[in-house]
């Protein structure tokens, strides 16, 4: 589902907008209606819109300078401009910011649909060529893994193992599709996922693939993007592998969210005795180890509960039992995703380095002891006890280090810091702190520039506004400044060196 927001100054215009549409029916979430573009700017840091219908002349920033603003952040927001007869070169300019749309007040219906409806496709490629971070990769390929597992394996409802691993996934909002293949031979599998690996890096490099096998079937899934998939379709249906004269038959359905999605999938394969996940195009099996991993998650929840030596030890011993080099690195994944996700003593930076480390790791033994020693480590400590989770002090800290990047923005701490779904890690902070990432950074910028102004003085101003990451924009520095104080940056300087 995608995310709007409209900016209008006037009240009439913007509620008219956000009443005569069901935006639901065109899978779109209205998050906001904002009266300028100060609030649409504070709206969009904090909510990540996909689209921003927004008026062009407002008071304290406008259209045009809102645009500016985001284009330079790395938020893949698409603009609407919404506009009178008389602004048409304010559009011309917005035009070298990437805007295309451009509708002319009073509007219709029809004319804000076509342009929506339009955009929405912009939105569907961006959002499925977005980087990919190897990190997040490697987290989203475990946490799919984790729940086959916990859903096979341990037979635990959905509901319950997905909402453990909302911090690093979307289950709930983003489109997936699923594409059964059919009649492929385990024999033939590998040979299939090194045509796919090459196909996916021409065609959509940037996809993460998803895939689970079991008895001549394969399921493929992946989050939607934009276009059909008839081309897909296409490769599979001609794809030739050796010994196997008959064409693979195929079927594909999409899926409103990953949830519905895996409970479809996992009711389908849950009956078999031997399951197989593919992660990164490599095959690994799953369900004949059954026991081990139903044991290790009993072991690790005791000794989570109770912190007893006796409950890590024996755990430790039960791991030293695995020879499969492939399942022991997914069983440990597992259990350190669990333990984040259980309490703050392992945070998402220590297990993303933990993810990576394991994934290069070539020999059994040397993997069995830095486990024993990781889990001895996190299992004796204390998870730390605060009003504040380890995720929300590590935003914290992170802008109080990046305070001087004038495109910080709450979507990049998620995504290339914590590596965890934005949407999660903005209502946790919210819930956590009281206040909307928006209103933290621009507090945190006021009261360093604060400190700043009294001991520079009003002579540095320029200074100081680079300094709190306002430094490409003076004026919105000024404007918010006197917003949040009621004076004036030099005015405030000079009261505190008794001048004027």
């Amino acid at each position: 589902m995608l995310k709007l927001i409209i900016a209008d100054d006037e009240r009439i215009i913007r509620e008219t907008i956000s009443t005569i549409i069901d935006w639901k029916k065109y899978d779109i979430e209205l998050v906001g209606l904002c009266r300028n573009g100060l609030e649409a700017y504070d709206m969009i840091l904090d909510e990540s819109p996909d689209i921003v219908l927004t008026d062009i002349r407002m008071p304290g920033m406008d259209g045009l300078e809102l645009i500016r603003r985001i284009y330079e952040t790395d938020l893949n927001t698409q603009f609407i401009i919404l506009s009178g007869y008389g602004e048409f070169e304010y559009a011309k300019a917005a035009m070298k910011y990437g805007v295309r749309h451009y509708l002319l007040k009073p509007c219709s219906e029809i004319h804000i649909l076509e342009s929506i409806k339009d955009i929405a496709q912009d939105c569907y490629r961006k959002n499925s060529s977005e980087r990919s971070y190897p990190a997040l990769n490697s987290i989203r390929h475990n946490v799919i893994f984790t729940i086959l597992n916990n859903a096979v394996c341990q037979n635990r409802p959905y509901d319950e193992i997905m909402q453990a691993y909302d911090p690093y996934m979307d289950f709930y909002f983003s489109s997936y599709h699923l594409f059964y293949i059919f009649f492929l031979g385990f024999e033939n599998l590998e040979e299939f996922l090194q045509q796919l690996k090459q196909y996916a890096k021409n065609r959509f490099p940037q996809v993460t693939i998803h895939g689970i096998y079991v008895n001549y079937t394969l399921l493929l899934f992946f989050k939607e993007f934009a276009g059909n998939y008839q081309d897909m379709s296409h490769f599979f249906s001609h794809m030739r592998l050796a010994g196997h004269s008959a064409s693979l038959e195929t079927e594909d359905l999409s899926f409103k969210n990953l949830q519905s999605l895996l409970q479809t999938a996992l009711d389908k394969v849950r009956r078999f005795s031997m399951i197989y996940y593919i992660n990164d195009f490599h095959i690994l099996s799953s369900c004949n180890y059954s026991f081990i991993m139903d044991e290790a998650n009993k072991q690790l929840s005791a000794s989570l509960q109770s912190g007893s030596t006796e409950n890590t030890d024996s755990l430790i011993s039960l791991l030293s039992e695995v020879t499969d080099l492939s399942f022991l690195k997914q069983l440990s994944n597992s259990l350190m995703l669990a333990i984040s996700a259980a309490d703050s003593r392992l945070s998402t930076v220590e297990l993303t380095e933990w993810l990576l480390n394991v994934t290069h790791e070539t020999q059994l033994e040397p993997l069995k002891l830095t486990l024993a020693e990781k889990l001895r480590t996190l299992l004796s400590a204390k998870p730390e006890k605060s009003a504040v989770s380890a995720m929300t002090k590590q935003i914290r800290d992170y802008v109080d280090q990046h305070l001087s990047d004038p495109n910080l923005t709450l979507k990049g701490i998620a995504e290339q810091h914590l590596f965890m779904n934005t949407d999660y890690v903005s209502k946790k902070f919210q819930k956590e702190t009281g206040t909307r990432f928006s209103n933290y950074l621009t507090s945190v910028r006021i009261e360093r520039a604060k400190k700043l102004l009294v001991s520079a003085g009003s002579d540095k101003i320029q200074t100081v506004a680079e300094q709190v990451g306002c430094g490409n924009n003076p004026q919105y520095f000024s404007q918010l400044f006197k917003k949040n104080t009621g004076v004036t940056p030099s005015a405030y300087a000079a009261r505190h060196h008794g001048e004027g």
